[in-house]
């Protein structure tokens, strides 16, 4: 059996996992109620990933999209933020049924 034409290449998967690793890292703290809560995170592509959170004022759960090599200081201190969740203009409607909203920052 012939692996698929989009398997990502296992270099790639082994340095994505790394990064999405040291990411998780960095939301695991001890929650603050108005504060998202960082519940879990997938690979979605070659070089993607999808960040959950939980609203800490909504009862909604977003699935926020990044590119993993962009996910720096800049970016993280946006996710930390419960204004920036919620700013409706950012919201696409989800397919995942994971989440309520998604929010695609791939090009943050």
């Amino acid at each position: 059996m012939s692996q698929g034409a989009n398997a990502p290449d296992p270099g790639n998967e082994q340095s994505a996992t790394g990064r999405l690793l040291g990411l998780v890292h960095s939301f695991v703290t001890t929650h603050v109620s108005w504060k998202p809560l960082f519940i879990g995170a997938v690979i979605t592509d070659d070089g993607r990933m999808r960040l959950y959170f939980r609203s800490p004022e909504r009862d909604r759960t977003y699935g926020v999209d990044v590119l993993i090599g962009n996910t720096g200081p800049g970016l993280l201190a946006a996710l930390d933020s419960p204004s920036f969740l919620a700013n409706e203009y950012l919201h696409q409607p989800s397919d995942d049924p994971h989440c309520d909203v998604i929010v695609d920052l791939t090009a943050y």
